[in-house]
C-alpha cells in the first residue's frame, strides 16, 4: 500500500500589466507674491521689562552711581589738567631762574672749586711727610 501524495503547485501568479500614464490636468499657480516686510518692533531690554517691578531698584541706583562716578572722574580729570598746566608754568619759571643762577655762580664755583683742590693737595703734601718722618 504505498499511496502516492500528489503535490500540486499553486498557480503562478501574472505580474499586473502596467497601466497607462494618466495626465491629471495640472492647475495654473496664482504668481508668487512678494513677501511682506514684516514690522520690526525693538525686543525690549531686560531693565525695560523689569523697569516698574521692586527688582529694578537696585538697578536703577548701580546706574546712578555709575554714572555719578563718570561725572566725578570727569571732574577730577579737567581739574588735574588745570593743574598740570599750573604746574608746567612754575616748573618752566624755576627752570629758567635756576640756569641765570648757574650762569652767574658757575665761574664763581670753578675758582672755590680750584682752591679747595689746592688745600686738599697740601693737606696730602702735610700728611705724607708727616708719615716720612715718622717712618
Amino acid at each position: 500500500m504505498t499511496d502516492k501524495v500528489e503535490v500540486k503547485q499553486a498557480p503562478e501568479k501574472k505580474a499586473p500589466a502596467a497601466k497607462a500614464a494618466v495626465k491629471k490636468p495640472v492647475a495654473k499657480k496664482a504668481p508668487a507674491r512678494k513677501p511682506r516686510a514684516k514690522k520690526v518692533v525693538p525686543e525690549k531690554t531686560v531693565f525695560e521689562k523689569l523697569e516698574n517691578s521692586p527688582i529694578a531698584v537696585p538697578f536703577k541706583v548701580a546706574n546712578k552711581t555709575f554714572m555719578a562716578s563718570l561725572g566725578l572722574f570727569s571732574y577730577v580729570q579737567k581739574e588735574f589738567d588745570k593743574r598740570l598746566g599750573e604746574f608746567d608754568k612754575t616748573f618752566e619759571k624755576y627752570a629758567k631762574e635756576g640756569e641765570k643762577v648757574f650762569g652767574k655762580w658757575e665761574g664763581k664755583v670753578e675758582d672755590i672749586r680750584g682752591d679747595v683742590e689746592e688745600k686738599v693737595e697740601d693737606a696730602r703734601e702735610k700728611v705724607r711727610e708727616t708719615f716720612k718722618k715718622a717712618a
